[in-house]
């Protein structure tokens, strides 16, 4: 009988370990942790199709408000490091960004005579301006566009890449 006694005790204490187990299992899956955002960086790109004359075309820029895109840089120097602000744990765990107040610079990239992307970090704009300038600095196309932006990676809590639909930008004769 006292056999027995033992073979309960040590049936209840297994399965007092096993939940013991599986709540610090489970617990580690929603700490504060989980709620983190991971590694935060990415980029929105719009696609700008030229329709019309191109040859003239040497640069397509995107401008919000005031600030404007600038060329690509081709490269970094060796001495120069990339614009960011690196967060430490702490900061991670209670970080929620808002990709549309992020303020980082707008590059414009030439992909071929008809089509240009612009790179605007972690922004996504409901409103730019669009223009196109010849080699000399003329205007050659001008144009007010509304974008509407669809998140494509990450989470509705922690952001991630969006994309707009292309725009077409009519270069006149």
């Amino acid at each position: 009988m006292a056999n027995t006694g033992l073979a309960t005790a040590g049936k209840r204490l297994v399965g007092l370990g096993a939940v013991f187990i599986a709540s610090a299992l489970l617990s580690g899956c929603s700490g504060p942790m989980m709620n983190a955002c991971p590694a935060i960086g990415w980029a929105n790109t719009l696609t700008v199709t030229l329709d019309g004359e191109t040859n003239d075309v040497s640069l397509v820029q995107l401008c919000i408000d005031d600030e404007c895109s600038t060329p690509a840089p081709s490269q970094l120097h060796s001495d120069e490091s990339a614009p960011g602000e690196v967060l430490g744990p702490e900061e991670l765990t209670t970080y929620t960004p808002d990709p549309r107040s992020v303020e980082l610079p707008y590059f414009a990239s030439k992909i071929n005579d008809r089509s240009w992307e612009i790179a605007l970090s972690m922004s996504s704009p409901e409103n730019v301006t669009l223009r196109a300038f010849s080699a000399s600095g003329v205007v050659l196309a001008d144009e007010d566009v509304t974008l509407t932006w669809v998140r494509v990676g990450g989470t509705e809590r922690c952001g991630g890449p969006e994309e707009s639909a292309p725009v077409t930008l009519v270069i006149a004769s």
